[in-house]
């Protein structure tokens, strides 16, 4: 089973028939779906940017990636509506192949309120966090009040991390929610965890977008955490090919068959209990 574990409802797959038509072309199975930035559907030109060596570093995150999408998030884009009803619209009609990801803004007003209204009424199967885009730190009320959620609804978490600043401190809520699964996305966070990498067995790495993650990088996520805690994502519709070009890097890995399969999609089945 192929699983692409970290999708937008945007662009082509803001189109339900253009999405499962794009899956069946590629030969994946199924998607973890989440909405776009503020439920937007429109594809933004972002520029495609090669991987270099200071492109990894963490401060080219905190000075250039990151406080670009916040701007845009906060002072750009409009709310176009309930994007997470609009996700569950999808889920309800192809059920077999796409699966929600529930996002949640920790900002909002009572949104532990909301996100127990929602989850009775669509059983979503995971819970997305972006920290960049809503400003939130790990180890704060909200957080915590999150992740208490997901560890009694048993659901994994989808965090994209602000800093190495806010992965040091999701390193000991992660110890004491042991239950629970944590994805980091885009490989966030890797140099943080690794230290933890034989402590933490409910901490896994999302490989997402293609121009963004090296392949070294990625090998040393594999060679740290081993290749059944790496999880093959896209971040579609953003960084164009991606949902190919990821699924082919890791096809061409120096890996078993078995350790492929495991990023390609078994690791992500077991997270969400498929």
């Amino acid at each position: 089973m192929i699983i692409d574990g970290h999708a937008h409802a945007v662009g082509e797959f803001a189109d339900v028939e253009k999405l499962i038509n794009i899956l069946d072309k590629l030969g994946i199975d199924r998607v973890a779906l989440c909405p776009g930035l503020k439920n937007n559907t429109r594809v933004w030109p972002v520029p495609n940017i090669p991987v270099t060596a200071i492109k990894q570093h963490p401060l080219y995150n905190r000075y250039f990636i990151h406080p670009g999408i916040r701007f845009s998030y906060n002072f750009v884009f409009r709310d176009k509506g309930n994007g997470n009803e609009f996700v569950h619209s999808f889920a309800q009609k192809y059920p077999d192949r796409i699966i929600q990801i529930y996002w949640v803004d920790p900002r909002a007003p009572n949104f532990t309120e909301n996100i127990e209204r929602d989850f009775k009424r669509w059983n979503f199967r995971g819970v997305k966090l972006h920290q960049v885009c809503t400003s939130f730190k790990s180890d704060g009320p909200e957080m915590k009040q999150v992740v208490e959620f997901a560890e009694e609804k048993r659901l994994p978490i989808f965090i994209h991390l602000w800093s190495n600043k806010e992965a040091s401190k999701l390193v000991e809520l992660v110890k004491r929610h042991s239950g629970t699964d944590f994805i980091l996305l885009h490989l966030l966070g890797l140099e943080v965890f690794s230290k933890y990498a034989h402590e933490l067995k409910n901490i896994y790495f999302d490989i997402s977008p293609y121009s963004y993650i090296s392949e070294e990088r990625l090998r040393q996520a594999v060679d740290t955490f081993s290749a059944d805690h790496v999880v093959f994502g896209s971040d579609t519709p953003f960084d164009g090919d991606s949902l190919s070009k990821v699924m082919e890097r890791v096809k061409k890995l120096d890996l078993s068959d078995n350790e492929k399969g495991q990023i390609l999609g078994e690791n992500m089945a077991k997270i969400l209990q498929l």
